[in-house]
């Protein structure tokens, strides 16, 4: 296991990249993504797809989602629920309505609790991360609400695996991560350099992890 402190370090380094980043390299990055995620979804034809607000940095998918749902796509974003043991349910976005504020002031949109979906009902969910390998394993924020609603919803008799798409800038990329068992590896990443979809070999438990 990655032990802690480099975790952190490597959080930092990473993090501290990208809000270093100017204007013009933030919107190039972005304009490459919402074209190459727009070609990519627009082959599988996707249902339902789940993305993110961007924060800290992050590379934005959110126009990508727009489009999407002009075209007839239903778009989602997380929404952390939950006190102890906090979890993601993903809630129907329409991007001419507005957002309101969640846990830890995310903007999320106002929803029905009874309509909010599970991950086994996304048919993509585009995920933040803060480094990745090419095996696919990646590094988030630190909290595990990713990880942990992915391990509790395929502990599941009916689990239904979304497509995982890690979206990451180009440098975020490390030679190699240590996970831990819980980590569920993506299955594919896109960064604004291109698109990586990881082998079905790749993300076997037989990896030796």
């Amino acid at each position: 296991m990655q032990n802690i402190d480099t975790k952190r370090e490597l959080r930092a380094v990473m993090r501290a990249r990208r809000r270093d980043l100017s204007d013009d390299e933030r919107a190039e990055a972005n304009a490459y993504l919402h074209s190459h995620l727009l070609s990519l979804i627009g082959l599988s034809r996707p249902h339902r797809v789940a993305a993110y607000i961007p924060n800290d940095g992050e590379i934005d998918p959110m126009s990508a989602l727009d489009k999407l749902v002009e075209r007839g796509v239903e778009g989602y974003l997380p929404v952390i629920f939950g006190t102890r043991r906090p979890r993601l349910r993903f809630a129907r976005y329409y991007p001419k309505e507005p957002l309101t504020f969640g846990k830890f002031g995310i903007p999320i949109p106002f929803h029905d609790k009874r309509e909010l979906k599970n991950p086994v009902e996304i048919d993509w969910l585009l995920m933040p991360l803060v480094a990745f390998d090419a095996s696919g394993s990646r590094i988030g924020m630190g909290g595990g609400f990713y990880d942990a609603t992915l391990a509790v919803s395929q502990a599941r008799r009916a689990w239904r695996r979304p497509k995982l798409i890690g979206i990451a800038h180009e440098f975020q990329r490390v030679e190699r991560l240590e996970v831990d068992s819980w980590d569920i590896p993506l299955d594919g990443i896109l960064t604004d350099r291109g698109f990586r979809s990881i082998s079905c070999v790749a993300n076997s438990p037989s990896r030796g992890r």
